[in-house]
């Protein structure tokens, strides 16, 4: 396999290397619980998804009005 077709399954559930990369995150994860406590690794993870927003969403009003629409939405 290939580093291309080996990246573009990293991320398609029920592939093995979605399920590697799965097991690394949830390693890592603990390994982190383990040494800084529960709290700080959770800080530590706000931080990470702030950062992806920010970097990450170029249209950051449409999104937030997106998910906030889809929180109150009544069926």
């Amino acid at each position: 396999m290939d580093k291309k077709s080996f990246f573009s399954q990293m991320f398609t559930p029920g592939t093995m290397p979605c399920t590697v990369f799965g097991i690394a995150i949830g390693f890592v994860f603990a390994i982190l619980c383990l040494t800084l406590g529960v709290g700080k690794t959770l800080l530590i993870g706000v931080f990470c998804l702030v950062g992806a927003f920010v970097g990450g969403v170029k249209d950051k009003g449409g999104f937030i009005r997106r998910v906030l629409g889809a929180l109150h939405r009544e069926d």
